[in-house]
């Protein structure tokens, strides 16, 4: 069998990332950029015009968190978020969860993505910046 038709067709398999609906964000609803706070902390993660659900499968105008640490302000359309100690899933459709930081300052970023965790882009993302005390 050819190879390259066999991954052709994979590739072909895998839908498009959703669109992202009009006006569609993500936030922090309990951090503020320059914000100081005690390890480990409590993150409240809010979302508007774009629906909350679990991960696993795609649908349209839907998606979960992700907390990148130190990683930037977002991941580019379309990159599956890695899943390790600085990229954190919350495939569940958590809105809060705990976390514990290192004494310093830490750029915290809410990433969103569809139901294959495949970043929604610089759309649906939102960073600050807090100091662990």
């Amino acid at each position: 069998m050819d190879t390259t038709k066999k991954a052709a067709d994979t590739v072909a398999a895998v839908p498009a990332v959703p669109e992202i609906p009009a006006g569609a964000k993500v936030f922090f609803k309990n951090l503020k950029n320059g914000q100081k706070i005690k390890s480990p902390f409590k993150v409240e993660m809010g979302v508007s015009g774009i629906a909350l659900d679990s991960a696993g499968v795609i649908k349209p105008a839907s998606g979960h968190h992700h907390i990148l640490i130190d990683n930037g302000d977002s991941l580019a359309l379309g990159t599956v978020v890695p899943k390790d100690s600085t990229h954190l899933h919350f495939g569940n459709a958590q809105k809060e969860a705990e976390l514990k930081l290192t004494p310093g300052q830490h750029k915290l970023t809410l990433q969103y993505a569809d139901g294959i965790h495949r970043s929604y882009g610089g759309k649906l993302a939102s960073s600050v910046t807090v100091t662990v005390q």
